[in-house]
Parts: structure tokens; C-alpha cells; sequence
């Protein structure tokens, strides 16, 4: 078939999939005018999940790059229902081998030499088949045992045919639908496919990581072989290891599974916090491990950079949280890339706050008055839920998630799980603490800075807070208030809670920065500590007598 006529038919093939989705949700709404609201609440579900298969098994049919942009589709979107996110990340490409004569060709065409010619030996059954390429392994001629990664001779042509129709129909439903974010959504889906039909900058990630993780010997970074690779072609060392989810092997080696698991959060943690540049694909099929005990990360061909903005912003959308500041929250969140300006911005960041405010009062201990003593129960799967929750899937239709944190969210979700597997005793926040400590002391211009700000900020607005919320606070304690919504009263609970959260969250802060800065100096640190204890009796006495706490 021509790629002028495979053009057609695939395009034919992809819009009658997605009307016929699209059809089946306008027909259950029509259906839910004259049969209610119950009526559509029970069947939703049930469409969902045909939908769910429908698609897959419709991506599955056409092949090509649409699995690819299905399996992108799962990580990069917040708004498909969840019974569309397990069948998308499910799909797997089930392609038959290409010809060795083929992959030669291609070889030939990039290299300027058979494989013949470069290679000792060469497997010509694949290892791997995926959308892209397919992955052999070989031996070059000093027997170093290497992976030779060769893309299919038409995929480039074929993307383009694929983005394509892709596009054509983000327009259409766009249009029909009033959905807004799904151009947004495709242009990240087609930045990330270009980037991996590019070997080129695999194997420029590959070196940039393996070289900011040289000094840690119990990670292995696979060299690249810049000689046999183009943008087409990528030979890289072999590891000789198992998943590191095979815990029959790693049993059988001997392998300390929590100290590997630890090992595992702490190398994404240096890769994430510390560099510019991490691996973002980490599902346990690119994660092995060698009889040793060593790591290796492989395939390259999704990396993300934590940016600066990210870097800079993050702590102050943490501090923000702590503070209730909504427009300090807005600001970071606009900076961040998440909102633009309106009514949509200002209701992502009072969701942000509320998600964190919940967090930080249902899942935090704080056993003393530095971050050392911060805790997070390790079998509470609270930290899930609040990178699951930051979705905001109501949202999504206003609200645009930058690829960067999408991509983040989704790797520490990965390596959570994969640690969790390997050992659910490990607390990971442990382990992530002092990278996450560092980070923030060195974006937001040190804890000197971090706590004259929030002194500043939470002094005038505890000690003059408005006369209408004291009166409201009288009436309730005589039994004079009214209450006409009962979401009321849990806004109250929450203003006294949070209260008393931002004491500790000061008072650590606090503790934290003076402990170190006056370490060896103990009559400056009790005149400060004096300080910091003479605040929080000072908060909580406030908060007692307005709230009648006993």
C-alpha cells in the first residue's frame, strides 16, 4: 500500500474510532434529558470502561505511532476518565521482526558499513520490538558485548502520516466539543515523539546523566558507541542483569532488597533535585540489576529537566501552602506554567492549598522543632494520593499541566511503586528529604529568608485579623451563629487547624535554620530559641482566647 493511500485509510480508520466514542456520549446525554440524571450517573461508568476497550483495541488495529501517542496519552493527559488510563498504559506494540536484510540496509545507509563489518557477531532475532526500532544484541571485535538499536525504515515518514491525522482530529473535537487543552496536549505528544525518533539526543541525555552520576559506583549509565551511532542508529554496552522487580533472582543473589530500594530513591533524587537532566521513563522494565547489586537505568529516549522555574518556584508554592497565601500560591502556579489569568487561576490555587492544607494536618508528624522531625508514615499511601490529586481533573479543561511536571509526577509515582514492591518497610521520604531540604534552601535564598518572609507575612495577619471573622468566632462560641451552608463549619475547623499547623511549620523552620547557624555558639542560640518559643506561646495564645481553646 502507498503511503499516499495508507495515509487515507488510516485517517479513515481513526475518525470512525473516535466518532463512534464521541457518538456513544452524545447519545447517553441525549438519553439522560428524558431519562434523568440517575439514569446517566449509572450507565457512565459502564460506558467508560466499553469506550476504554474500544480505543485500545482500535490503537492496537491501527499500530504504527498511534501506540506510541496511546501510551503518551495515558501519562500526558489529566482529564480521560480512569478507566481509560490502565488500557492506554497497557498497550504494547505487536510488531513482527524486520528482515535482517532490512535492518542491514538501514545499518549501511547510516554507518557506511554492513554489520558484517562492525560486529564480531550479531543476533539477528531482536531483543526488542517496539514502534520506533527494533533493539539486537552483538559483539564488536575486542568482544565487548553491546545493544544495537535500529529505527524501521519508514517510521519517520509514518510519524508524519500519524501526527497528522492525530491533529486533524484534536481540531475537530476541539471544535465540536468546546474542549479546551487538547492543541496544548498535542503539541507535547508531538515534541515527545520527534525527540525520540532523534537518537541523537538519547545518546546526548545518556552521556549528560552517566556523567553526573560517575562518582556513584553503585549506578551504571551504559556508554554509548558514538562511532556506530546516528540519528537513526544506537549502539550502546550491554548490562547483563534481571528487572529489578524479579525478586526470585534478587532472593537468589542475595540482595538486599530495602537497601536497593533505598539505593533506587536515591539516585532519581540526585538525578532530580541535583541535575539538570533525569531519566523519566522509569517503569521496571528500564531499571535492572546485576548480580552485585548494581543499577542500571536504560533507554534514554524520555528524559525531562526539573527547569529552573520549577526549581525556583516549587518551594515558594510549598511555603504558600503553609501560609494560605492564595496570591503568593497564583503567582508561583503562573511562573510554574499551570494557569493564565482569571477566575480559572484562582480556584486552581485555593485546590492546590486545600490538597496540601489536608496533607500537611492528616499526614505529617512533626516529633520536633526541626525538618528532621518531619515524618510521613511510609505504608500510608497519602503521597500517591496527593500527586494523583494534583491533576485536578475537574480542572483540566481550563487549567494547562506543563509536560514537565506531568512527567515528574509520573516518575516518582513509578519509583514510589517500584520501591514500595521492593520493600514496603523503606520510608523513601528519608531518603528524599535531604535533597528536597537542599533544594529548597538554595531556590528560595536560604531559611534566613524563608522565615523573615513568613514572620513577616503571618505576624500581620494573626495579629490583625478581620473583626467580621472574630464576631463570627464570638457568635459561635455563645451559640448566636447561624450556619446556612455546613461546609461552613468545616472552614472554621480547617482556619483553627491551619493555625495551629503553621506554628510547627514556623517553629521548624525556625529551629531548623537556628540550630545550624549557631551551632558551638549556645548563648546566641537559647536568646534566639527564647525568641522562636515566645512566638508559638504567642500564636497559641491568641488562637486560644479567640477560639476558647482550654
Amino acid at each position: 500500500m502507498s503511503p499516499i493511500m495508507n495515509h487515507h485509510f488510516r485517517a479513515l480508520h481513526a475518525n470512525l474510532l473516535a466518532y463512534r466514542i464521541l457518538f456513544s456520549y452524545w447519545k447517553l446525554h441525549l438519553y439522560s434529558k428524558f431519562l434523568g440524571a440517575e439514569y446517566k450517573a449509572k450507565k457512565l461508568p459502564q460506558l467508560h470502561r466499553k469506550n476504554a476497550r474500544l480505543l485500545k483495541d482500535g490503537i492496537t488495529n491501527l499500530g504504527g505511532l498511534f501506540i506510541k501517542v496511546g501510551q503518551l496519552l495515558s501519562i500526558l493527559s489529566n482529564f480521560l476518565p480512569e478507566a481509560f488510563k490502565e488500557p492506554l498504559e497497557s498497550l504494547q506494540d505487536n510488531l513482527p521482526p524486520k528482515s535482517f536484510a532490512e535492518i542491514n540496509q538501514i545499518f549501511r545507509k547510516e554507518i557506511g558499513k554492513d554489520i558484517a563489518e562492525v560486529f564480531s557477531s550479531f543476533d539477528k532475532t531482536p531483543i526488542g520490538i517496539a514502534s520506533i526500532g527494533q533493539t539486537h544484541r552483538a559483539t564488536l571485535p575486542d568482544s565487548t558485548q553491546v545493544v544495537v538499536k535500529i529505527q524501521h525504515r519508514d517510521i519517520a515518514q509514518m510519524a508524519k502520516i500519524d501526527l497528522a491525522i492525530i491533529k486533524s482530529l484534536v481540531k475537530q473535537i476541539s471544535w465540536i466539543f468546546s474542549v479546551k487543552g487538547l492543541n496544548y496536549l498535542y503539541e507535547q505528544i508531538h515534541l515527545m515523539i520527534n525527540e525520540e525518533l532523534d537518537y541523537h539526543h538519547e545518546a546526548q541525555a545518556a552521556a549528560i546523566i552517566a556523567e553526573n552520576l560517575k562518582s556513584d559506583k553503585s549506578v551504571f549509565v551504559p556508554p554509548i558507541f558514538a562511532e556506530y551511532s546516528t540519528a537513526r542508529v544506537l549502539t550502546s554496552t550491554y548490562f547483563d542483569g534481571v528487572k529489578i522487580t524479579n525478586h526470585q533472582k534478587l532472593d537468589e543473589w542475595n540482595i538486599d532488597k530495602k537497601g536497593l530500594a533505598e539505593k533506587l530513591v536515591s539516585i532519581y533524587s540526585q538525578m532530580i533535585f541535583e541535575h539538570d537532566l533525569y531519566h523519566a521513563d522509569p517503569h521496571p522494565g528500564n531499571i535492572l540489576v546485576n548480580r552485585q547489586g548494581q543499577i542500571c537505568v536504560i533507554d534514554y529516549g524520555a528524559v525531562a529537566k526539573l527547569s529552573p522555574t520549577i526549581k525556583t518556584e516549587l518551594p515558594k508554592l510549598i511555603i504558600a501552602i503553609t501560609k494560605q497565601d492564595s496570591a503568593s500560591a497564583v503567582d508561583a502556579l503562573k511562573k510554574m506554567g499551570f494557569v493564565g489569568s482569571g477566575q480559572e487561576a484562582s480556584i486552581f490555587a485555593q485546590n492546590i492549598i486545600q490538597i496540601g492544607q489536608d496533607f500537611l494536618h492528616n499526614e505529617i508528624k512533626i516529633d520536633q522543632f526541626n525538618l528532621d522531625g518531619i515524618t510521613i508514615d511510609p505504608h500510608s499511601k497519602a503521597f500517591s494520593r496527593l500527586l494523583k490529586q494534583l491533576n485536578l481533573k475537574e480542572l483540566a479543561a481550563s487549567i494547562q499541566i506543563p509536560k514537565d511536571w506531568i512527567l515528574l509526577q509520573r516518575a516518582l509515582l513509578l519509583i514510589l511503586g517500584t520501591a514500595n514492591q521492593l520493600s514496603p518497610e523503606m520510608n523513601p521520604v528519608e531518603v528524599v528529604k535531604p535533597y528536597l531540604k537542599k533544594m529548597i534552601i538554595t531556590q528560595s535564598g536560604g531559611w534566613r529568608k524563608i522565615i523573615i518572609d513568613s514572620l513577616k507575612s503571618q505576624t500581620a495577619t494573626l495579629i490583625s485579623l478581620p473583626n467580621s471573622l472574630k464576631r463570627t468566632l464570638d457568635k459561635a462560641n455563645k451559640g448566636e451563629l447561624q450556619v446556612q451552608n455546613p461546609n461552613h463549619i468545616k472552614a472554621l475547623n480547617r482556619l483553627t487547624g491551619s493555625i495551629k499547623s503553621l506554628v510547627y511549620v514556623l517553629a521548624s523552620f525556625g529551629g531548623f535554620y537556628l540550630s545550624h547557624l549557631y551551632a558551638g555558639r549556645p548563648e546566641e542560640a537559647y536568646f534566639f530559641w527564647g525568641g522562636v518559643l515566645f512566638l508559638v506561646w504567642f500564636v497559641l495564645g491568641m488562637w486560644r482566647k479567640d477560639t476558647g481553646a482550654v
